[in-house]
């Protein structure tokens, strides 16, 4: 019971990991281009402060002491936004991305072939065309009866 659990929960992980997958960059149906996104960050910067202090003086009638000033610089923060770049990878025009590779789209189905190019079939043996759907056998009927 808990060896099934376990199990179960390796695959779910499995699973995840392979839907995070990043497209391989040197994979030729991969292109990419740069982005720019924000992060917010905090900041540090000095201000400047005035901050009047008193000083011992012979001034009788302030009680001997004088108020003098100075300037103070304290460290304060902020939120800063910033733009940042990243290179994207993404799928080549006439590619789809299915489980972490970049798969050729083609508009038509290949009846009897498979899709290896964007909008290109490799045909089975016995067959030919665009979409894969038409019989060579045929082929060789119209010949032999055009002869």
């Amino acid at each position: 019971m808990k060896l099934t659990r376990i199990l179960r929960d390796a695959l779910a992980l499995a699973s995840l990991l392979h839907l995070a997958c990043p497209l391989n960059s040197s994979d030729p149906n991969v292109c990419s281009r740069w982005e720019s996104y924000l992060i917010t960050r905090q900041e540090s910067y000095t201000t400047p402060h005035h901050e009047p202090y008193q000083v011992a003086c012979e001034d009788a009638k302030n009680h001997f002491t004088c108020i003098r000033h100075r300037i103070t610089y304290r460290v304060v923060y902020r939120m800063g936004v910033e733009t940042e770049y990243r290179k994207r990878a993404h799928c080549c025009q006439g590619y789809y991305e299915s489980r972490g590779i970049c798969v050729p789209r083609c508009t038509q189905e290949c009846v009897h072939g498979r899709c290896v190019g964007p909008d290109r079939c490799q045909c089975e043996p016995g067959w030919r065309g665009p979409d894969c759907s038409s019989d060579n056998k045929q082929l060789i009927i119209n010949i032999q009866s055009s002869i």
